[in-house]
């Protein structure tokens, strides 16, 4: 148990890895608490939102490594190894996956009436396709690391990361109400996922390697972020486009139940922050370059996708946003966000260093 949490310190810092512990406790005590005070739901509602967004950059970083090499980006070798390093969350993701599943019936609607098959069905898909992603996904790491070839464990990777995300946005996401399902969630959570790996790579390679990960390798990373952030967009338009232009009343509960009781200011808060803001922010080319911009749009992004992650489940819950629960909810989150970063930064610290490159240009700073 010490030797991650010393790794953790030696890549993230002291004082980070200090408040994940901080984090994490917080985030036990919120789940016990909410399970003991009659809102078990919420507190395991709140554990999904969690999971979708860490699970999801954890699987995302991986991919995005995976489809950096197979695309034999070589510009990107300095921050391969960042992206690489999110799998070091995979098994404590899957442990806080058998927990959501084997609870399902106490907090998803329908689960309790599905009865024993539908249960255990649910069960082995959702942990039996995560412990094979989570295992293609560790053979394809350690190749990487080992200086193998890599474009057919990259392919299969990619191959089971497209379909187990889309697995886990039905039965996680879509499988919470009874609404129509849209048939854009799963490509629309797996491409968030990329989003979130994206911009965590982006945002721990601007602050972590100055001297390897100039502004050539910088301006590169804000182009990849600009366009995905569309991309995103354009799904989040695609959600909403065919229900208003084809007329299907059938499908308005999950787009208006994201408009209402409070959740609206969420939703224009995540639009902001994963589209408008950094849209416009990276349209410059200076501010692709300069590391603290890329802090910045980076961080942006992040911080609105866990609101994403928070509309695609707790409205579905028919959650009261009382002051109890949002205190649960937080506090859970917190809990799962400590996790993550512990075990994202014991797998950092074991990364091969990264010299830097010949002939590359020096960093001009942090507003370079």
């Amino acid at each position: 148990m010490m030797r991650p949490l010393r790794d953790a310190s030696k890549a993230l810092g002291l004082w980070p890895t200090v408040a994940a512990l901080v984090g994490l406790g917080l985030g036990v005590v919120a789940l016990v608490v909410g399970w003991a005070t009659g809102h078990g739901a919420v507190a395991l509602g709140a554990l999904d939102v969690g999971w979708l967004y860490c699970a999801g950059i954890a699987a995302g970083g991986v991919a995005l490594s995976a489809a950096i090499r197979l695309s034999q980006g070589r510009w990107a070798r300095a921050v391969t190894p960042v992206a690489e390093a999110t799998s070091g969350f995979y098994w404590p993701a899957l442990a806080l996956l058998v927990l959501l599943v084997l609870a399902a019936p106490s907090w998803i609607p329908d689960a309790a009436r599905e009865g024993r098959g539908a249960w255990g069905s649910r069960v082995a898909r959702d942990v039996g396709a995560g412990v094979i992603l989570f295992l293609a996904g560790e053979l394809y790491v350690r190749r990487t690391r080992a200086g193998r070839e890599t474009a057919t464990a990259a392919i299969v990777y990619l191959l089971l990361y497209v379909i187990t995300l889309s697995l886990w946005a039905v039965d996680l996401v879509m499988g919470l109400s009874d609404w129509a399902p849209s048939t854009v969630i799963p490509p629309f959570y797996f491409i968030g996922a990329l989003l979130g790996g994206l911009a965590l790579t982006a945002l721990l390679s601007a602050l972590r390697r100055p001297e390897t990960v100039g502004p050539p390798t910088r301006h590169d990373l804000g182009k990849l972020l600009f366009a995905f952030v569309i991309f995103w967009g354009y799904l989040a338009w695609a959600a909403y486009l065919p229900v208003w232009y084809g007329n299907m009343p059938e499908e308005t509960g999950q787009l208006l139940a994201r408009w209402a009781d409070g959740w609206r200011g969420l939703t224009m808060a995540v639009l902001l922050t994963v589209l408008a803001f950094p849209f416009f922010f990276f349209l410059p080319e200076a501010n692709k370059r300069g590391r603290s911009t890329i802090v910045v749009g980076a961080a942006s992004i992040l911080v609105g996708l866990l609101g994403e992650r928070m509309l695609l489940v707790l409205p579905s819950l028919r959650s009261s946003l009382s002051a109890a629960e949002v205190v649960i909810t937080l506090g859970v989150l917190l809990g799962v966000g400590g996790l993550f970063l512990v075990s994202f930064g014991a797998r950092l610290a074991s990364a091969p260093p990264i010299a830097p490159a010949k002939g590359a240009p020096a960093d001009p700073g942090p507003h370079g």
